[in-house]
């Protein structure tokens, strides 16, 4: 925050005003303005309303009461936005966003939170519709350009950058989006590498064995999109999917073990061992189909369980270092792993499976979940 000397320099500064002028304006001499903007001396308190008046501003304002108002405002919002997220309340993040702005149409970090959920709201075939009719991705891609031309924090911009990327290319802007992905820094030059070559001792195990997690977390999501993203998945059998997420849940369990709980991953493999059990249901392969789906049920439940357990510490010998804070988790849908998974098991990719009795007595479990 800026004390009463600094803000009177800002707003001297804004409005093109000399040490002089305000001086003669309050009958006082301009090196006593120079003290109060060097930090050496402060107004008298009979002076704080005429130098508010003279700049326009109030008091509270000038003395940086104000500010300390709005931080704390900012701040309950902040964290009503939060759990809105972690329950998967996007909408309700899209509204929230929006109030905020009203009050504060300049801060580009609530830009940034009104963008994330205009992007996220497509978990149903009902809000895809809905965010279609209202243009919502047509709305984060313009504040993010705005980001883009105004503001000056580099983390903001590079989420607005991260956010164009996605969706340019829907828009006929893959151009713009090339050119703006590669004026990123790239994975050798990122944060957590940079960091683990300066840290030690603790520090560096830790990032280290974070920067591990990201990194296999990234390298199977890619194996997941390259399995059924709508090009790279050209050519490709029902077995080479298979390949490719198998191999993501076997870099999975190498680093967070066989049999110890993968925590935040539990959802990561909960969803991969879905998707590989509809694959094993088109071959017709209803044992492996099974035996993937309980898998998935139990890394669900295993999931769901650890949101109401506090922060808790990875036991691999890889990441014991790292927690998993649930207060920190977002998502893009209202309800636990077991419902979602309860959801797509009424998919049309499981109709081979209906009539076994191992089927439905998961499917009544998890409804019971629901």
């Amino acid at each position: 925050m800026l004390n009463i000397g600094e803000k009177i320099k800002l707003l001297r500064k804004q409005q093109d005003v000399t040490q002089e002028k305000l001086a003669a304006y309050l009958n006082i001499s301009y090196q006593a303005v120079s003290k109060w903007e060097n930090g050496t001396a402060y107004p008298d308190i009979t002076l704080v309303p005429s130098i508010a008046n003279f700049f326009g501003v109030s008091s509270d304002e000038l003395l940086g009461m104000r500010k300390c108002d709005e931080n704390d405002e900012l701040k309950e919002y902040e964290s009503v936005y939060h759990e809105n997220n972690r329950q998967g309340k996007v909408f309700d993040n899209i509204v929230l966003s929006r109030e905020v702005l009203k009050k504060y149409p300049r801060n580009y970090q609530w830009m940034l939170n009104l963008a994330y959920p205009l992007m996220q709201y497509n978990d149903t075939d009902e809000h895809q519709k809905y965010s279609r009719e209202h243009k919502f991705l047509e709305e984060a891609v313009a504040i993010c350009e705005r980001i883009l031309e105004d503001c000056t924090v580099d983390s903001i911009r590079h989420s607005a950058i991260q956010i164009l990327c996605y969706n340019y290319p829907h828009f006929g802007k893959k151009d713009e989006a090339v050119k703006l992905a590669n004026e990123m820094p790239d994975f050798a030059i990122c944060r957590g590498e940079l960091l683990f070559h300066i840290y030690d001792g603790e520090e560096k195990i830790k990032c280290g064995q974070e920067n591990l997690l990201s990194m296999i977390d990234i390298s199977a999501g890619l194996l997941h999109c390259m399995a059924f993203d709508r090009q790279t998945s050209k050519g490709l059998s029902v077995r080479d999917k298979i390949k490719f997420l198998e191999t993501a849940n076997t870099l999975f369990r190498a680093v967070l073990q066989e049999d110890e709980d993968g925590l935040f991953y539990n959802c990561r493999l909960s969803w991969n061992y879905r998707k590989l059990a509809e694959l094993y249901s088109t071959l017709n392969e209803k044992d492996k189909a099974m035996e993937y789906l309980l898998l998935a049920e139990r890394s669900a439940k295993m999931y769901d369980s650890s949101l109401d357990l506090g922060e808790q510490k990875y036991k691999s010998i890889f990441a014991n270092r790292c927690t998993f804070n649930p207060k920190s988790v977002g998502k893009n849908w209202q309800g636990t792993e077991c419902e979602l998974l309860y959801k797509q098991t009424l998919e049309r990719g499981f109709d081979n499976l209906r009539k076994l009795h191992e089927f439905i007595e998961l499917q009544q479990r998890l409804n019971k979940m629901s």
